[in-house]
């Protein structure tokens, strides 16, 4: 009796969290929905013919995470990323949906703390390594002795590489998370007894 019950209870508990995940995933491009999105439905045939742009195993899903934190941290309005991520998916054979639901993270409300972020990481790793040609300001110099225009392109290539360095640490501490519950749940479907 107290069988059932439990089994009951898990198909609740895993009903639930497949509503959830489809919840989230309602907004973003489909397979089937890609002819909505104005300059994605240009590229909807092609896109339903890569298989692996849908797919959640792992070798796609890895490549996702670590491409697309790295375009969410890089200082490029959200509009634009979400077509980069999605062409950037069809190039390195990513799962385009989580590439794609990361850009989301980078919106209006968060887009200048993600920038600032990035800025301070890579102005971090610029003077751990002690490159002049990056340094974000050099020793000894007044902040307004350089050109603007120099200072700017400092600041963007300070803040694209530490988009890189902090995509990268995210992309792995999110792949190591999804392995771990793609392992835990590929045991739990073998351990199951047949009906």
């Amino acid at each position: 009796m107290c069988d059932g019950g439990d089994a009951n209870r898990e198909r609740d508990s895993k009903l639930r969290r497949i509503r959830f995940v489809k919840k989230i995933l309602r907004r973003l491009p489909r397979k089937a929905s890609l002819h909505r999105y104005p300059i994605l439905n240009k590229f909807a045939d092609a896109a339903r013919k890569r298989s692996y742009l849908w797919s959640f195993r792992v070798s796609e899903v890895v490549p996702a995470f670590y491409l697309g934190w790295i375009i969410t941290l890089m200082p490029i309005p959200s509009f634009i990323q979400i077509i980069i991520a999605f062409f950037v998916a069809m190039v390195c054979r990513a799962n385009a949906v989580i590439l794609m639901f990361l850009q989301l993270l980078s919106n209006v409300a968060t887009c200048l703390f993600l920038w600032f972020v990035t800025h301070k990481v890579g102005a971090f790793v610029v003077n751990l390594l002690g490159s002049e040609n990056l340094r974000v300001m050099p020793p000894g110099a007044a902040a307004n002795t350089s050109h603007p225009s120099e200072r700017a392109l400092r600041i963007v290539a300070t803040m694209i590489l530490g988009a890189i360095v902090l995509g990268s640490i995210l992309g792995a501490i999110s792949s190591e998370i999804y392995k771990y519950f793609a392992r835990k749940y590929a045991s739990d479907c073998s351990n199951r007894p047949k009906e």
